[in-house]
């Protein structure tokens, strides 16, 4: 999958695409580590540069957006708003750490307004399943001046139409950022990641909520569509 080898038991991989862990860290947990965690954290803590006491949005809340949540947390914002239509995920948002979690963008403006006196998010991370032009509005006019708005989902690859108010970009100095593995290096921030796991200051166990054998793949596909999972793992029996 992704050219990866995601399903399978073993990879074989270039050297400098491989980053050691300690034999403490269980090998389902060390799983999430490669791309879901350091994607999201990272999103939160490196790509929109997030400050102490900050008030953020995150758009989208499964296996990267419960981590840019994490990094949220981490980076010592002081509002963290959680926005998905699933009522599981806004729970388990407001158990990671988010201060509020609701179903949708209308429904998050008047708690941002009233917790910044109109003036919008300091940071807005954009984590949905499928980036679609259209979304792009809404996570803008939810951002202050001067603000950022992280782009770390991935939209399809011909993707031309973006609904935006560039007037109010360029006027306000907004920053729209892309962002690519949460703009973490492998080498340096998995390490990190484990050791702020071992401190209890990451969550990794939380974020497993199903477990699947391979031949149950179809389920877990299925589970993920229907929104009942953070993280799904493959567990081999050997």
């Amino acid at each position: 999958m992704s050219y990866l080898g995601t399903f399978a038991p073993y990879v074989c991989a270039p050297r400098n695409s491989v980053t050691k862990i300690g034999k403490d860290i269980p090998l389902d947990k060390a799983a999430l580590i490669g791309c879901g965690v350091p994607t999201g954290w990272g999103s939160s803590v490196y790509a929109a540069d997030m400050q102490l006491g900050d008030t953020v949005v995150i758009l989208g809340i499964g296996g990267v957006g419960i981590n840019a949540v994490q990094g949220a947390v981490h980076k010592g914002a002081r509002d963290i708003i959680a926005i998905d239509p699933v009522a599981f995920k806004r729970d388990k948002a407001k158990e990671f750490g988010a201060t509020h979690a609701v179903s949708s963008i209308e429904e998050a403006a008047p708690i941002l307004a009233q917790l910044t006196n109109g003036q919008g998010a300091h940071r807005v991370i954009i984590t949905v399943g499928v980036l679609a032009g259209d979304l792009l509005a809404g996570a803008e006019a939810m951002t202050r001046p001067g603000g950022v708005m992280v782009l770390t989902s991935a939209a399809p690859a011909t993707q031309m139409d973006v609904q935006i108010n560039l007037f109010s970009v360029a006027m306000s100095g907004k920053r729209l950022q892309g962002s690519l593995y949460g703009d973490t290096i492998a080498r340096n921030d998995v390490p990190r990641i484990c050791d702020l796991y071992r401190g209890g200051k990451l969550k990794l166990d939380e974020l497993i909520t199903q477990t699947y054998r391979l031949e149950d793949i179809n389920q877990a596909f299925s589970d993920m569509k229907d929104g009942k999972n953070l993280r799904g793992v493959i567990v081999y029996d050997d």
